[in-house]
């Protein structure tokens, strides 16, 4: 399959329908969860680059940076898993599978708290490097290692740097829907495939060097809402998704949990319904599945 763009996408004529419970708008939290398998130089020849701090200057291991992302298994998996119960909301952990198996009484954690596991893949290996067999074989062996942690098979794919060929490939290893786009404000169906839309700018990413666009939990939350507000207006009239984008080592830290906690007891005051990714990927299918195979 030879991955085509579009810019026109659903144009004037978006879909008319609303999500369970008559909601127009729905919510997804996402906790990306990686720790340990980002880039090192005696992995895979490259210095990790996004961080806390920036990265060393000379070709060896970073170990300071190492020790943040430690963080996000030591301590920040639990405290953001301990406030999603506390507050009793389902989310989707975009899991990569070394991280899980580094820290599998977590992994275990995530499942039987009932939230999803997307599959993030093996390691931080960039897909576009990777011929389709390697990809594949990288894909394939990532769910293997998600399932015998877990018992989870996940629904759903996120490859963080995609290449042409990873839709072809989810698609024909059963996967329900793929993430890897960042073009539109609802699913949809890409040559009969779904791609349910993540978001790179409703993101914690933008604590981190070297885009440092956040610095307090307050700013952060501050944009989050103003995303939030504008969707939810424009849900009154047509039905909308929205993703917010973290990270458990970034919004796990102490000084910015308070954001997460904030953030969701805001919306719970509003008519919408906070889903996980699989339930939004269920509904899209058993809804608009037939209609756009005509």
């Amino acid at each position: 399959m030879v991955y085509e763009r579009d810019f026109i996408g659903y144009g004037e004529k978006r879909p008319e329908f609303k999500w369970p419970g008559n909601k127009g708008l729905a919510v997804n939290l996402v906790f990306n969860y990686e720790c340990g398998s980002e880039h090192s130089y005696e992995v895979d020849g490259i210095i990790e680059s996004v961080g806390e701090f920036p990265p060393i200057d000379v070709k060896k291991r970073d170990v300071g940076l190492e020790s943040v992302y430690e963080y996000g298994t030591r301590v920040a998996i639990w405290r953001i898993l301990n406030t999603l119960k506390e507050l009793n909301v389902k989310a989707s952990f975009f899991s990569v599978a070394h991280t899980l198996e580094l820290n599998p009484l977590a992994a275990k954690r995530i499942v039987s708290d009932g939230h999803e596991i997307v599959d993030h893949g093996l390691r931080w290996f960039e897909n576009y490097r990777l011929s389709y067999d390697e990809e594949k074989r990288q894909i394939e062996k990532s769910v293997e290692i998600i399932q015998k942690i877990t018992g989870y098979k996940p629904k759903g794919y996120y490859a963080r740097e995609p290449s042409e060929n990873t839709i072809d490939i989810v698609k024909s290893l059963g996967f329900t829907y793929d993430s890897d786009a960042y073009n539109d404000d609802i699913p949809y169906f890409y040559k009969d495939f779904l791609i349910i839309p993540y978001t790179p700018d409703i993101n914690d990413f933008h604590f981190l060097y070297p885009m440092n666009r956040f610095s307090t939990a307050d700013e952060f939350l501050s944009y989050v809402k103003d995303s939030f507000d504008q969707l939810y207006e424009e849900s009154k009239y047509e039905s909308k998704m929205m993703s917010i984008g973290m990270h458990v080592r970034i919004m796990g830290r102490p000084g910015r949990i308070k954001a997460l906690r904030d953030f969701i007891k805001y919306i719970k005051s509003f008519d919408v319904w906070i889903a996980k990714r699989e339930e939004i990927a269920d509904f899209w299918i058993n809804n608009f599945k037939k209609s756009n195979e005509k």
